[in-house]
């Protein structure tokens, strides 16, 4: 299994994932089709088709791209009825004729090769979902814009060979911010996003012998920075277990994961 983060952040979210058997996926689409196609290709990766997007949640920095996507791509779309039925109508009123799919929490869906699991999480959103994907006994959990984790899912990401995580913002940062009250008590909330403490506390409690890469994702511009993150978060990750620490940023793609 091969996993690019394209890009993550509150300007747009999108990660690639493609199987052994050539089977092609975006989780999220809130970045541009020129923009994910020139990413992909600084890591050798041709976009051409694709079998799926797979939307999180209907926030525009996670669909914003979703119509061109669908059209250049000849993908079905994956997405929670709720989430649909939320979409901005100049989205939704684009992607009626698309192929589509509607997923619920805790089921499994199989693309070829490729099998995945909603995890229903806790956001200001009609509906969002995390994912767990497995391939060829190797495995990716993928957990973003959420206030909590639920507990029945920790067990989950301990299996996950890598692991997507949000580590949004830094507490004080964000109390120190101008941002109104309402959206600092937003953010704060069991609907809002991880902070680098509580991702800390996830990953203490998730890391294991199964975990080879964790991924710090959707990093805040204005109350948290890549470096502040990675260095909260890297406490926790045991040297005998050989984990790779890493940062998604917004402006470019990771290197190419390879399981």
């Amino acid at each position: 299994m091969k996993i690019v983060v394209i890009a993550s952040g509150s300007s747009g979210n999108a990660t690639y994932i493609e199987t052994k058997a050539g089977v092609k996926i975006l989780i999220d689409a809130g970045v541009s089709y020129a923009q994910i196609v020139k990413r992909l290709k600084n890591q050798g990766i041709t976009l051409g088709s694709l079998d799926a997007i797979i939307i999180s949640h209907e926030h525009t920095d996670h669909t914003k791209s979703l119509s061109v996507l669908l059209e250049e791509t000849g993908a079905t779309l994956y997405i929670n009825k709720l989430s649909y039925n939320n979409l901005e109508a100049k989205i939704l009123n684009s992607i009626e004729e698309y192929p589509i799919t509607f997923i619920q929490e805790e089921v499994r869906y199989q693309i070829k090769d490729l099998m995945f699991m909603p995890l229903l999480l806790s956001h200001d959103a009609a509906n969002t979902f995390g994912f767990v994907f497995e391939n060829e006994g190797k495995s990716l959990g993928y957990i973003t814009d959420t206030g909590v984790v639920p507990l029945k899912y920790l067990p989950i990401l301990a299996r996950m060979n890598v692991l997507i995580i949000e580590s949004n913002h830094d507490v004080e940062m964000l109390m120190n911010s101008r941002r109104h009250w309402s959206l600092k008590r937003r953010i704060l909330s069991p609907y809002g996003h991880l902070s680098n403490q509580m991702c800390s506390e996830i990953l203490r409690s998730v890391i294991s012998e199964h975990t080879k890469y964790v991924i710090l994702a959707h990093i805040s511009k204005e109350c948290n920075s890549y470096e502040l993150a990675y260095h909260h978060n890297i406490k926790n990750l045991k040297d005998e277990h050989q984990i790779e620490l890493l940062v998604a940023r917004q402006e470019e793609e990771l290197e190419i994961i390879t399981l």
